[in-house]
């Protein structure tokens, strides 16, 4: 597609206890195995780290850090819609190692005719995985500008079309030991 992976791996990772982007799965690190799950079905990957001194390691993606420190999703958001080179991105979380590359496609391909596409279920929402595209960046900045670093706010604002009624399972994010050990031992079943 010709429409950006953008990973963001800027968080605190306070309930994890240490930064997820670098946990340990099979012989790689989750975010390279986020990435490696969803980059072929794009033309660009972009990581975003809210600053430089979370690189524990190198990557081999283009990266960006958030122009706004300690202002959560919304900033990685805002620093990969500003540097991608398509109008479309399609945003996730690293510690969301479930979402299928299906998922993102059509997110994607929903997004042309809307600020953002996002998967919605039981009338929740997760602004860390979905299409957005730049006709999102000026609610975003402005949003960032004044102080409001809520993304679920600003997705409230957006011309959205929610993505109803895929497998929920799928948006799960691993914020604690125990979800971790549960993908571990679900990772281990498929090898």
């Amino acid at each position: 597609m010709q429409a950006t992976l953008l990973v963001l791996a800027g968080g605190d990772s306070r309930r994890m206890g240490r930064p997820k982007a670098w946990l340990e799965v099979g012989d790689t690190v989750l975010l390279r195995y986020v990435v490696e799950r969803l980059a072929p079905a794009f033309s660009e990957v972009m990581v975003s780290f809210a600053e430089p001194e979370q690189m524990e390691h190198l990557v081999p993606y283009r990266v960006v850090f958030d122009r706004k420190r300690s202002a959560g999703p919304l900033a990685g958001l805002e620093a990969g819609l500003m540097a991608a080179r398509h109008d479309i991105l399609f945003a996730v979380a690293c510690d969301m190692p479930y979402v299928t590359q299906a998922t993102a496609e059509l997110a994607v391909a929903a997004a042309h005719s809307a600020d953002a596409a996002i998967p919605r279920h039981d009338g929740l929402f997760e602004p860390v995985c979905g299409a957005y595209r730049k006709s999102a960046l000026p609610a975003i900045v402005g949003a960032l500008d004044a102080g409001n670093y809520t993304a679920h706010d600003v997705v409230m604002d957006l011309d959205v079309t929610w993505l109803e009624d895929l497998e929920p399972s799928q948006f799960e994010s691993l914020n604690t030991p125990g979800d971790l050990e549960r993908f571990h031992a679900g990772f281990s079943a498929q090898r």
